[in-house]
């Protein structure tokens, strides 16, 4: 595993039939968040899918195989931070092939893709309040919160 050369990295918008897979990677960790109408949350997820406006949503694959997802956003945690905008968010890998190397570069991809788009900056938030990965990607902590009973970290990239 880890093998760069193998892994891709594909507009969700044109693998729409990996909808399903992503709500379901999603509620793993997420479900709380989601609420309990998957049907609702796989409709909201497809209505959403493009490749210019965002949210704009990448899978990433293994020999063309979906492994794993993020996306490029407007708002996250719009009731906490209600004037922060864009962000890296929904950062997902499957379980099998985590490591690290998958996460860094689903981020980085995301990272140049807000430069493409003539972005200044993303956040993200994590529950590694060390910054975990993050942090050796470039991101700085902005601040401490709690979400949802969980404590979170603020991260912020400059572009």
């Amino acid at each position: 595993m880890g093998s760069k050369l193998n892994l891709e990295f594909e507009y969700l918008a044109d693998r729409p039939e990996a909808v399903p897979l992503v709500i379901d990677w999603w509620r793993t960790v997420w479900a709380d968040r989601m609420g309990a109408d998957i049907d609702l949350a796989r409709n909201k997820l497809h209505s959403s899918l493009s490749k210019t406006r965002l949210p704009i949503h990448i899978l990433a694959t293994l020999d063309g195989i979906p492994v794993g997802t993020a996306a490029l956003k407007q708002h996250e945690l719009v009731d906490v931070f209600p004037d922060y905008h864009y962000w890296l968010g929904s950062v997902f890998v499957k379980e099998s092939v985590r490591d690290g190397l998958i996460a860094s570069q689903m981020s980085l991809h995301i990272v140049e893709m807000a430069k493409q788009l003539h972005l200044t900056h993303l956040y993200l938030q994590t529950i590694n309040l060390g910054g975990g990965l993050y942090s050796k990607l470039g991101w700085n902590s902005v601040a401490q919160f709690t979400h949802m009973d969980e404590q979170a970290l603020l991260m912020l990239r400059i572009l």
